[in-house]
């Protein structure tokens, strides 16, 4: 029996009867289309040509379920060239013909959004008009709400795991371009990969990462495209910031902690998107990439880059450095065993603050009548 052409290849959850398997048409059929010397015909899934190869001048090639990769028996010239070739880690990719590339200049991965025309709701999902002669189909799981037939409505489209193009109605978190918060989905051998709310997830290459994220985690990226124009992200984010910000010395700020430098100081992005330093003399307690931090303007730049403190000013903060200290002190028993000679390292691992700062807070104290000095012994005893 002939195989006859059909305009798409079914998708893995029809159900496909007997009548429908005789006349599926498999992607390698194409090299036997200028071939008529042979005859051919389907038999156990196989497409069986007669008058070429062994076994009896049987040739076949058969297709593994499910493993993606095709085992090939006796092929003449010209349709071996057609196999996927072969790439690193033992993948296979699609031929240059399957890939996300048509006339509308789609891209590998995913289209730029397009309005299509909705043709029928099945049981299967929605079918899109793509041009006069193609329809696409939006997958149930690949949509936002169930869309009315002969509605126009915008998607995106991608290829699918068995390559075949399908369309989503759903949207990136973020665009290219742009600056934000992904979350780490996996890590292998090539990156890590990040979920951007879409059906193909993000590569993050390991030369673009500044530390190594684990799963779960959340990352402050910049999207672009790479040279064979798939979507990727980066951590090195310092060329991308901006300076543009609208904030003023003395305001309180959020930000994410992006990159830590033992010489210059913390440089964190303030709301994910402006450049923000902590400089080395503010810095009083150890920070990593990923900490959340609050922290006050200290400075605004002339190139309108943000200097910041975790801090108060030092005449607002002093009453609560003082209080911190008090409790220390209580909880110590009532005696530190030092005082304002102590190491300014010791000063910062348990109280968080400078040496000055510390020496500052024991004068209040010692203003109010709260504590006692021992300068040759230096130790502070409390007296209430």
């Amino acid at each position: 029996m002939g195989a006859e052409r059909m305009d798409r290849r079914p998708y893995p959850f029809e159900k496909k009867d007997k009548e429908e398997r005789e006349k599926r048409s498999y992607p390698f059929e194409d090299g036997y289309e200028n071939d008529s010397s042979a005859e051919r015909y389907i038999k156990n899934g196989r497409v069986m040509q007669k008058g070429k190869g062994r076994r009896d001048g049987n040739a076949a090639i058969s297709i593994v379920k499910g493993s993606g990769k095709e085992r090939n028996r006796g092929l003449g010239k010209g349709l071996a060239d057609r196999r996927p070739a072969r790439g690193q880690h033992g993948r296979t990719h699609a031929p240059k013909e399957n890939m996300l590339k048509h006339e509308q200049g789609h891209r590998e991965d995913m289209s730029e959004p397009i309005t299509l025309r909705v043709i029928s709701n099945t049981d299967i999902g929605t079918f899109l008009e793509l041009d006069s002669e193609r329809k696409v189909l939006l997958p149930f799981a690949e949509q936002t709400r169930k869309p009315e037939e002969g509605e126009l409505i915008s998607i995106r489209l991608f290829s699918d795991k068995g390559g075949r193009l399908t369309a989503t109605m759903r949207s990136p978190l973020l665009c290219e371009g742009e600056l934000g918060l992904l979350r780490v989905t996996d890590v292998t051998g090539i990156g890590a990969f990040l979920d951007n709310g879409m059906p193909k997830e993000v590569l993050l290459p390991f030369r673009e990462q500044v530390c190594s994220p684990s799963r779960g985690e959340e990352v402050l990226v910049y999207i672009y495209r790479d040279k064979s124009g798939r979507m990727a992200a980066t951590m090195r984010i310092y060329k991308y910031l901006s300076s543009a910000s609208n904030y003023k010395e003395g305001d309180w700020v959020k930000g994410f902690v992006y990159e830590v430098n033992e010489k210059l100081g913390v440089f964190v992005a303030v709301d994910n998107r402006y450049f923000g330093l902590i400089p080395r003399s503010e810095v009083y307690k150890k920070y990593s990439y990923g900490d959340r931090v609050e922290l006050r303007v200290t400075k605004l730049r002339p190139d309108g880059k943000l200097d910041l403190s975790p801090r108060e000013k030092a005449y607002a903060s002093i009453d609560q450095d003082a209080d911190v200290v008090l409790s220390r002190i209580r909880e110590a028993g009532g005696l530190l065993p030092y005082g304002d000679r102590a190491p300014a390292e010791l000063i910062e691992k348990e109280y968080g603050m400078s040496k000055n700062q510390f020496k500052r807070a024991l004068g209040n104290l010692y203003r109010r009548r709260l504590i006692e000095i021992d300068r040759e012994k230096d130790t502070v005893r409390l007296l209430t």
